[in-house]
């Protein structure tokens, strides 16, 4: 639990900001009169001081702050006329509220007795309903003590870290120039050496050698000598000693170049050192202690505890870690409905507890711990726990899982269901612990903040939640990669690990790996984004995903590295490519593209066909379809209605993934909408109808779009029929099921 001296320290900020509110508003209402948006700044000053001294047991300043905002409240609701000679009794009671502020700050204490009269002065004007009206002397604000904090809009913050934003992407294209740099003068230095080296090995061979005996000496000066008392030089030996000297100079030039680089090098290294440190100062100073969150959510836990007849002890470890404005403002929410939960439906009654063998006490411990640039937050108490087998009953009724594909599902994938939504209700179930009420709002406010929750159980025994968190959002952790000559990035929070494909030779093939005792489902990210059909990827990477203990795994080719940047968003042109969360400017000024993995992998939570062949032996199918169709929610309605005729059904989100189940599977007949994301539905009907394999193939449009001139050019491309939303079961057997079994009579 947080110690008074952290929520003294946290008053003393808070009330500074109040007190300077009254003295201001005060000062306004003397020089200018009467204004009502004053008096309501004040009244609103008033009442957070008192609530703020309440809490930290401060009474004498609770007492007074109380008075004052009745008195503003008076006036609001003009049970009292405002007259000029309020303000003496007002700076009376400000003074007084003052000088017990400084006393906490130098002792932490209310130390001096509370002069009654100033109560008096209020309590008499609230009394009589009347304005004070005897004479009355100018008094002078007493000054708070001298701060070592100041307190700064978020705004002026958010606009220094964009600002740091911009500059973390010229120091990435700092650093791109620095290798490339390096890169040249790694050539140069290697030329040089190897220039050198051929003149120095030319020169030794040739440079003493003597001169040819038939030919004569022309200079008059070597008459006197012969060869072995002078030596003679030609233009041969004089153009040797002249290439010797310039490949000398060179060499000094080269070494000098490589001294230079190395100093510029270390340069570079210095100032990203210290831009990091700016960038982790600056994104500290919107760091919030988590436990002032905690201190308000234990209070009100034990509220609910208490009101539900249970006894509990909530233990907080790591409380001093920090955490980002806006994720601690978001986090409130969440935390509250998970340890709620654990009190009204985890944690047993007394008289139960002291049955099973537990302690009449119920415990909850909240750990907090920092990994890397992530918070982690685990939410454990000693309750009934979750029932396995009731949540597998549910997620069959709900049709999340199909009845034979029940068995095959993991411990960890069934828990995950707790968290889909609409996945239960109090009448349905309680899991024997309520668990799953509502975990869906709790799941989606952790996603918001780019983070993940997982939930581990044992039965009667303890119920763990686990949340991993980013501790700031103003930076992004990116994982960067490569694709058809584009940069992609993903966030790094989403990643458990990467793994190389050469270690999984069937993965291509089967689209699944088994790793750790787990069936990992695989995407190909060339085909999901490009459309690739048949390119063999023999090189690569499967990035394994998290999400809330679901794993799934994204095939990519070539892995960059990883970079900090500041995450763009689109804007409104581009609003609908949904599957991206933005883009950031890498160093070569190049944009790189930040996909959502939440999007990539959307429709495969939901757990249907991913079975082995030993699985699906035992069913007949009628025929096959494909859906196409962005709307996960379409896509499902769909899928229920011709899986409950016995047709076997793959979907696809666009035209692009469409393309590549065509090529994989039999498609008897496809579905397909006509606004879409990558490819629309005109583009699909075309290409299709373009490959002589599936010219006969039966095509048909599901589209918003009623218009003659939408079905028009649908049916001039080659669509067989066409189906307005909202759909029925009529058009529905008319459309597809009948023109299905035309199909199979042909």
């Amino acid at each position: 639990m947080i110690d008074k001296s952290e929520l003294i320290k946290y008053f003393l900020l808070e009330a500074e900001e109040h007190v300077n509110t009254l003295i201001e508003g005060t000062e306004e209402l003397e020089t200018k009169g009467y204004n009502k948006e004053t008096i309501e700044s004040l009244f609103r000053a008033t009442h957070t001081l008192k609530g703020s001294a309440s809490i930290v047991k401060f009474n004498k300043v609770a007492t007074l702050s109380h008075r004052l905002e009745d008195l503003f409240e008076a006036l609001l609701n003009e049970e009292i006329n405002y007259e000029n000679s309020l303000i003496y009794p007002i700076k009376q009671v400000i003074n007084a509220i003052v000088g017990f502020v400084n006393e906490i700050h130098k002792t932490g204490e209310e130390k001096s007795e509370l002069d009654e009269k100033v109560i008096k002065s209020i309590e008499n004007i609230l009394h009589k309903k009347q304005a004070f009206v005897e004479e009355y002397e100018p008094v002078a604000f007493k000054t708070f003590p001298v701060s070592n904090t100041v307190r700064v809009e978020l705004e002026v913050i958010d606009h220094i870290l964009t600002s740091l934003g911009e500059t973390l992407v010229q120091k990435n294209t700092i650093m791109d120039k620095e290798k490339e740099l390096l890169n040249i003068v790694e050539e140069i230095h290697n030329s040089g050496k190897k220039l050198l080296k051929e003149i120095t090995d030319f020169s030794n061979r040739y440079y003493l050698s003597t001169q040819n005996k038939d030919e004569k000496v022309i200079d008059s000066f070597f008459v006197e000598f012969s060869d072995l008392e002078f030596d003679r030089y030609d233009e041969y030996h004089i153009f040797l000693r002249k290439i010797q000297e310039i490949t000398n100079d060179i060499t000094e030039g080269i070494n000098s170049l490589f001294t230079f680089s190395e100093n510029l090098s270390y340069h570079f290294k210095s100032l990203n050192k210290e831009i990091n440190y700016l960038k982790d100062s600056l994104v500290e100073i919107r760091m919030i202690p988590i436990s002032r969150l905690l201190h308000r959510l234990s209070e009100a836990v034990k509220d609910t505890a208490k009101a539900h007849g249970k006894i509990i002890e909530i233990e907080i470890k790591g409380a001093e870690t920090k955490i980002d404005k806006p994720i601690f403002d978001s986090l409130y929410e969440p935390i509250l409905h998970i340890l709620r939960n654990a009190v009204q439906h985890g944690i047993e009654y007394p008289e139960e507890r002291i049955r099973k063998g537990k302690d009449q006490t119920g415990h909850i411990q909240i750990n907090l711990q920092k990994e890397g640039r992530y918070i982690v937050i685990s939410i454990k108490d000693d309750g009934k726990g979750i029932d396995i087998d009731k949540v597998k009953q549910i997620a069959i009724q709900k049709k999340f899982i199909a009845p034979e594909y029940a068995p095959f599902v993991s411990k960890e994938e069934i828990l995950s269901y707790i968290f889909a939504p609409g996945f239960s209700t109090a009448e349905e179930v309680d899991f024997q612990s309520g668990r799953g009420i509502g975990l869906n709002i709790v799941k989606t406010a952790i996603s918001k903040l780019k983070g993940t929750i997982e939930v581990s159980s044992k039965l009667d025994k303890e119920t763990t939640f686990v949340i991993k968190i980013p501790q700031s959002l103003t930076i992004s952790n990116l994982l960067v990669f490569n694709s058809h000559n584009l940069d992609f990035a993903i966030p790094i929070n989403y990643i458990e690990e990467i793994l190389t494909l050469e270690d999984f030779p069937q993965a291509i093939i089967e689209r699944k790996i088994n790793h750790k005792n787990r069936i990992i489902p695989l995407k190909v990210f060339s085909e999901v984004f490009f459309s690739v059909n048949g390119k063999k990827i023999e090189k690569g990477f499967i990035i394994v995903f998290n999400f809330s203990g679901i794993r799934k795994g994204l095939i990519v080719e070539e892995i960059l590295g990883h970079e900090e940047a500041t995450v763009h968003s689109f804007g409104k042109f581009l609003e609908g490519l949904t599957q991206y969360l933005g883009y950031f400017i890498c160093g070569k000024g190049s944009p790189r593209y930040v996909i959502d993995p939440l999007k990539l992998f959307e429709e495969e939570f939901i757990f249907t066909t991913t079975l082995s062949e030993k699985i699906k032996e035992p069913f007949t199918y009628k025929g096959s379809v494909l859906i196409v169709d962005d709307s996960i929610s379409v896509r499902k309605s769909l899928q229920s209605i011709l899986e409950d005729k016995k047709l076997k059904v793959y979907t696809a989100k666009d035209g692009a993934e469409a393309l590549n189940l065509i090529e994989k599977e039999k498609i008897d007949l496809v579905v397909t909408d006509l606004e879409m994301p990558i490819m629309h539905g005109y583009e699909l009907i075309s290409r299709v109808r373009k490959d002589p394999r599936f010219k006969d193939l039966p095509i048909i449009v599901l589209t918003s779009r009623g218009t003659k001139k939408h079905e028009e050019k649908a049916i001039a491309l080659g669509a067989d029929g066409y189906i307005v939303k909202p759909f029925d079961e009529k058009a529905i057997q008319e459309q597809i099921l009948n023109r299905l079994i035309y199909s199979e009579l042909r």
